[in-house]
């Protein structure tokens, strides 16, 4: 009972300081208060392809999940995949710890038919982490060529690589006989069906450079001089801090982790700031618009003639409100 007493006490501490922080701006200091009164210089046709990126980065993760899973016996298909992924990405989006992964662990899982699915998506879900390594350090790669960026971390990203790559060849043909050996499946697969493993990092290839798209849009949305540059700068610093969590999703450490990496740049704090503040906000609109989708998805109805009456009625709503945000924040502009 007193554990449960100090998590309710954390929780309302905690959502009082998201409230006092959200509309009480002053509280965060006048650098602050300025990056958001920023926001109103930035170019809303770059924000609006920024977060069509967003929406492809988390396409293109969800190609990464469904290719993972089938890698270990899994049936699953491309909406049902992106569905699955989506739920993750709407709980991501409000709840701290990245508690959206647990989900998709979970729902992804029940494409597999078998007592350890389970253990088997957490061997899929390591894999889809080792394919990130590597994406991250050829991304790092190139911002060292730029100058943007040191090479050292390319070490252990490719070391981490490597230990995969030894996993997968020496296990491909053994088999798990306990729970936690059925984690090394996806390992044993890859290293039989080396090209069916490859589309997983195809998947999070497309994910990542849609990523730097986003960020290349939002920086250049906002002024930030070399956007392109900067974009290869604030990926590989926004993986670090989602390593870390710590607030619902991820309140302060992106826009942080973004504002860090462009005064490394030489960017001026309040741009760098506003920069950082437009980047959650985009990819957090992103997420929500993709996990509500994917909610209407999955959600149970009483027959296919209700579902299909509520999906229709729900997208043309929704295409009436694009349309209408569209027209207001670029169209006007452009008249």
């Amino acid at each position: 009972m007193r554990t449960r007493h100090r998590l309710i006490l954390a929780a309302v501490a905690l959502a009082a300081a998201l409230l006092a922080v959200a509309f009480v701006p002053a509280l965060l200091g006048s650098e602050v208060r300025r990056s958001l009164a920023g926001l109103s210089s930035a170019r809303p046709i770059w924000l609006w392809l920024a977060g069509l990126c967003f929406l492809a980065s988390l396409a293109g993760t969800a190609g990464a999940w469904r290719s993972a899973i089938r890698l270990v016996g899994g049936r699953i298909g491309w909406l049902d995949a992106g569905a699955r992924y989506g739920i993750g990405s709407l709980i991501n989006s409000f709840a701290p710890a990245r508690l959206g992964d647990g989900a998709r662990l979970t729902l992804f899982s029940r494409a597999l038919d078998s007592d350890e699915r389970l253990w088997r998506a957490g061997g899929s879900f390591a894999l889809i982490g080792v394919a990130r390594a590597f994406a991250l350090a050829v991304l790092i790669v190139a911002g060292s060529i730029v100058g943007a960026l040191p090479l050292w971390p390319v070490l252990v990203l490719f070391a981490v690589t490597g230990i995969a790559a030894v996993l997968a060849a020496t296990m491909r043909n053994r088999t798990a006989h306990t729970h936690l050996a059925h984690l090394l499946d996806a390992f044993r697969a890859l290293g039989r069906e080396p090209k069916r493993g490859a589309r997983v990092a195809l998947w999070i290839g497309v994910a990542t450079l849609a990523r730097v798209g986003a960020a290349t849009a939002v920086a250049a949305a906002l002024g930030v001089p070399s956007p392109f540059v900067a974009a290869v700068l604030v990926v590989p610093a926004l993986d670090l801090s989602g390593t870390m969590p710590l607030t619902p999703g991820n309140v302060g450490l992106t826009s942080g982790a973004v504002a860090m990496a462009l005064r490394a740049q030489g960017v001026d704090m309040t741009t760098a700031l506003t920069t950082g503040i437009a980047f959650h906000a985009v990819e957090t609109c992103a997420g929500v618009v993709f996990g509500l989708a994917s909610a209407l998805f999955l959600a149970p109805f009483p027959s296919a003639v209700a579902r299909r009456r509520t999906t229709l009625a729900l997208a043309a709503a929704a295409s009436a409100a694009l349309v209408a945000a569209f027209g207001a924040t670029v169209v006007v502009d452009l008249v």
